[in-house]
C-alpha cells in the first residue's frame, strides 16, 4: 500500500463516520436498487411544483402532457438539454481548456447534450420485463463515444466521428428468487462515480476530475442485482470492458457494487471494475500475452448525505492501478488516486449551490498523460427558472504542480486556469 493511500483511508473513514452519524436518527428506510443512477441527483426531491416565469409555462404544461401520455400507456420518458458559453481566463490559443474531457470548450456557446430516453418499466417487479434506451446528441456525446468496433482507437469510423451516441441501450428481466434478482443486459452507464453524464442530474455544471480520468463512462455487458433487504443491495457482473461496445481484447473485465442505505438521509455504495483494458494488435482476437495479462482495476467509494433538510454532502474516492501502463516509466505498473467532496445547500425551492473541492494524483501519467498531481475547487448557483428549466452560473479554478495548462501563447504554459461559464438548459 502507497503511503498516499495509507494515510488517506483514516482520514476518508473519519469523514464517513461523522457523515453517517449525523444522519443515523432519520426515520424511514429507502429502497436501494443498485442502479448506475445520479447519486449527486438523489438529494433534489422534487416536491411541490415551481411557478413558471412567463412565458416558460407552456413548456411544463406540454412536458406534463407528454409524460402522462406516457405514463398511461405504461412507457417512460425523459429529456434534457443543457447548453452553455465558458470562458477561460488563460484565454488559450486553440480554444480548449486542458484535462476538461466533456466540457472543455473555451470562448463557444456550444449545445453540450440533449437527450431523449425511452423506457418500458424500468423498474421491473418479479416475473416481470424492462428496458430502456438513452440517446445523446451534442458535443458531450461524442466525447463519451464508446469503441463499437474493439480497435483501441476511438474515433476510427463514420458514427463514432459522429455527434450522436447511445449511452445506455438495455433490458431487464426480475428473477422470482428470494427478494427479486434483476438482470440487466447491454450497453450502460458505469457503476462507479459520484457524478455522471448528464449535467442537469449534477450538482455542479462541469464534471469533475475523478469522473474524466479516473473511471469509465459506460460499460457493455450483463449485471445481476439482488436486494438483500431494505438497507443492503449486492450488484456483479461480466461486462466488455472501460466504454467498448466490441471488446478490444480477448478477455473480459467484471464490475460489482454494494450499496447501503439505513435511511432517506444517508448511502454508501462500493463499486470495483477489474479486468485487462489494453488493446491487441493487429485486431482484438489477436494472441498477445500483454493485452489480455495486463489488468486494469478501480475501488471507488461513494457517500450521500443529507445532513440536513437543505444540506448535503456527497464525497468520493478512487484508487486505480493498471499493468505495464506508465507514461514515465514504460512497462511499469502505474497507479492513481483522487478523492473529492461536495456540498450543497438548497435555499428555496427555486435557488440552489454547490462547492466541490478535488484532488487527483496521476503517479505515473497513465491517465493525463503526465506525472503530476491536479486539484479544483468549483462553485455554482443554480435557478430554476420553471419546473423543468433552470440556469446555473460556474466559476471554477484548477492548479497542477505542473505547467499543463496552455494560454493565448502556444509556447507558455501555467500551472492554473480559472473559467466562468453560464449554463441554459431543461430536463424532465
Amino acid at each position: 500500500m502507497s503511503t498516499r493511500l495509507g494515510k488517506l483511508i483514516p482520514i476518508l473513514g473519519g469523514v464517513v463516520a461523522i457523515a453517517w452519524a449525523s444522519t443515523a436518527w432519520s426515520q424511514t428506510l429507502t429502497d436501494t436498487q443498485g442502479e448506475p443512477e445520479g447519486y449527486a441527483a438523489a438529494a433534489a426531491d422534487k416536491e411541490e411544483k415551481i411557478d413558471p416565469l412567463p412565458p416558460l409555462g407552456y413548456f411544463d404544461e406540454t412536458a406534463d402532457g407528454v409524460k402522462n401520455w406516457f405514463n398511461k400507456h405504461d412507457l417512460y420518458i425523459s429529456s434534457g438539454l443543457s447548453t452553455a458559453f465558458q470562458w477561460s481566463f488563460n484565454n488559450p490559443y486553440d480554444f480548449k481548456i486542458p484535462y476538461r474531457t466533456l466540457d472543455n470548450w473555451h470562448s463557444r456557446y456550444f449545445v453540450g447534450l440533449w437527450q431523449l430516453a425511452l423506457g418500458y418499466n424500468t423498474n421491473p417487479d418479479m416475473n416481470e420485463f424492462g428496458g430502456l434506451v438513452r440517446f445523446d446528441t451534442g458535443r458531450i456525446s461524442r466525447k463519451i463515444k464508446a469503441d463499437w468496433n474493439g480497435s483501441g482507437i476511438v474515433p476510427d469510423t463514420d458514427w463514432e466521428h459522429d455527434e450522436a451516441e447511445f449511452e445506455e441501450a438495455y433490458i431487464m428481466y426480475n428473477v422470482p428468487i428470494g427478494n427479486g434478482l434483476t438482470l440487466k443486459g447491454g450497453k450502460f452507464v458505469t457503476l462507479l462515480g459520484a457524478e455522471v453524464i448528464e449535467p442537469w442530474l449534477n450538482p455542479t455544471w462541469s464534471r469533475g476530475l475523478l469522473f474524466d480520468f479516473a473511471i469509465p463512462f459506460t460499460t457493455t455487458g450483463g449485471l445481476a442485482t439482488y436486494k438483500v433487504n431494505d438497507m443492503v443491495s449486492v450488484t456483479a457482473g461480466g461486462i466488455v470492458g472501460w466504454d467498448n461496445v466490441e471488446d478490444n481484447n480477448s478477455s473480459p473485465s467484471i464490475t460489482g457494487q454494494i450499496a447501503v442505505s439505513p435511511n432517506d438521509r444517508a448511502a454508501l455504495y462500493v463499486n470495483g471494475i477489474w479486468g485487462p483494458e489494453q488493446t491487441c494488435y493487429p485486431n482484438p482476437g489477436a494472441v498477445q500475452s500483454g493485452c489480455n495479462r495486463n489488468k486494469r482495476g478501480v475501488v471507488d467509494v461513494v457517500g450521500n448525505f443529507k445532513l440536513t433538510d437543505d444540506l448535503g454532502f456527497i464525497m468520493n474516492f478512487d484508487y486505480g492501478s493498471e499493468d505495464e501502463a506508465s507514461a514515465v516509466n514504460p512497462g511499469r505498473h502505474s497507479t492513481w488516486i483522487g478523492a473529492s467532496g461536495i456540498v450543497t445547500y438548497q435555499f428555496t425551492r427555486r435557488f440552489s449551490s454547490a462547492v466541490r473541492g478535488e484532488w487527483f494524483s496521476d503517479a505515473q501519467g497513465s491517465r493525463t498523460g503526465v506525472q503530476q498531481d491536479i486539484w479544483d475547487v468549483t462553485f455554482d448557483f443554480k435557478a430554476m427558472l420553471s419546473e423543468y428549466i433552470y440556469t446555473r452560473v460556474e466559476y471554477r479554478h484548477d492548479e497542477s504542480d505542473k505547467g499543463v495548462y496552455t494560454t493565448n501563447n502556444p509556447n507558455i504554459f501555467l500551472p492554473g486556469d480559472d473559467s466562468v461559464a453560464l449554463e441554459v438548459g431543461y430536463y424532465f
